[in-house]
């Protein structure tokens, strides 16, 4: 099917594509923006949109409106994959409605996020799900310092994780990740489901290369500083390979820099050479001071945009193997890549005091991320896999409803979903992951 087919997608996700605050909105805010030049887009949230002027253009918007109240909860556990989904991240009967009434208008139906992998038995057309990153591989990672208890739970929930995935992927007609290594995992369970890696971009105009050279000795960490794992992240940093970093030269300095810091995060600005810059506008200022990015990742899944844009400007970045995420990028080439704190404080140390080699690494990271991650590229590859999908299940005919479009169904099937309490604990990494 080609462009001038017509093609007729509906997106459904959880939160609207703006701000670009976070990964999952900047992912979803640019796959709309490409995917509207090749195709008819529709956007379906569960609420109104706050910031309507900013959907992308050519995208048509409509909403759920209030949610419908789940009917009183049944006795039993649930235990097919789809009914543990919806009590573990709450049940979506408002856009389970939605779908089922007006899904045949489309050729195709793009879930994204993994929490919206639930509703994909109310889709009548044929399905792709974008979960992005690979749930089982987050929550294993999470699991590395907790206690037994913990660790028990875990399993327990990766375990109801894979089955879920199993469960959405064999139904839909493709399943997203955007890194080979969380499919690599997800294919361990979802067995002939078919499985694509479709990589973020980055928006070359905005991040293009600073116009000023870095100030010596500066370090920068950017990312959102209420997300586990960067929290994880930095303040490693600051206690295993910062001190030994400033204590060679005083002068040093580390920006920790991004969005709603937590207390343990703001705590960092007492340590010496360290400032805390929360809630910025725009971190670009930053990166262009920073002589040396970096991405002590250990944590979570998926693929780091922090190190896209950090090489789209031209600066040159460390990283940890996990943080590394599948990408293309050759260690030593277009960025480096270390693992013990000895081994971060020399690397660190080798860029800060070499700036003609940092400046090289740097060259190479831009012209590494320039030729393999666009956003265009990206969207690209979503049309063609929603158009391959329409072609093999054409729509006859926008009229009619499916098995999954009658209400007492759906209304029976509710009624026995227990809801998630409202005093339940904090979310798990894999949990912030899927509310993306």
């Amino acid at each position: 099917m080609t462009p001038a087919a017509g093609l007729r997608v509906l997106v459904a996700a959880m939160r609207e594509p703006w701000p670009l605050n976070s990964g999952g909105r900047l992912h979803l805010h640019h796959v709309l923006r490409t995917l509207a030049t090749q195709a008819d887009v529709t956007l379906l949230l569960p609420g109104h949109p706050r910031f309507p002027d900013r959907i992308p253009t050519g995208v048509r918007c409509f909403s759920t409106g209030s949610a419908v109240p789940p009917a009183a909860p049944a006795r039993r556990r649930p235990c097919d994959p789809l009914d543990w989904a919806e009590r573990h991240f709450g049940p979506r009967p408002a856009l389970a409605e939605w779908l089922a009434r007006h899904g045949r208008r489309y050729d195709a139906i793009l879930l994204n996020g993994a929490v919206l992998g639930q509703l994909i038995r109310w889709c009548p057309r044929p399905v792709i799900w974008n979960p992005q990153d690979e749930l089982v591989l987050a929550t294993w990672r999470d699991l590395e310092n907790g206690g037994w208890r913990a660790r028990l739970a875990g399993l327990r929930r990766a375990a109801l994780y894979a089955a879920y995935e199993r469960a959405v992927a064999q139904r839909a007609a493709a399943t997203v990740f955007v890194s080979r290594v969380d499919a690599a995992w997800a294919r361990r369970w979802c067995g002939d489901a078919r499985l694509a890696v479709i990589a973020n971009g980055v928006d070359h105009d905005y991040f293009r290369p600073a116009d000023r050279p870095p100030r010596p000795g500066t370090v920068a960490f950017i990312g959102s500083l209420e997300f586990p794992p960067n929290i994880d992240a930095v303040t490693r940093f600051v206690a295993d390979v910062w001190p030994a970093l400033h204590a060679a030269d005083s002068g040093r300095r580390l920006l920790i820099v991004g969005r709603s810091p937590v207390p343990a995060v703001r705590a960092l600005a007492a340590v010496p050479g360290v400032a805390v810059h929360a809630d910025v506008p725009d971190v670009r200022p930053f990166l262009a001071e920073a002589a040396v990015v970096v991405v002590p990742t250990r944590k979570g899944g998926g693929l780091k945009n922090k190190i896209l844009e950090a090489c789209a400007v031209g600066r040159p970045v460390v990283a940890s193997p996990r943080a590394l995420g599948g990408l293309t990028a050759r260690p030593g080439r277009e960025l480096l890549v270390a693992d013990s704190a000895r081994d971060w404080q020399a690397k660190v140390a080798r860029l800060l005091d070499h700036p003609e080699f940092a400046a090289a690494l740097g060259a190479g990271g831009r012209a590494w991320v320039r030729a393999a991650h666009s956003w265009e590229r990206t969207g690209a590859q979503f049309y063609a896999l929603l158009a391959a999908a329409a072609a093999r299940h054409p729509r006859r005919g926008s009229s009619g409803a499916g098995p999954a479009a009658h209400t007492s169904t759906r209304a029976t099937h509710y009624a026995r979903l227990r809801l998630r309490p409202a005093s339940a604990a904090p979310l798990t990494v894999a949990e912030e992951l899927a509310c993306r």
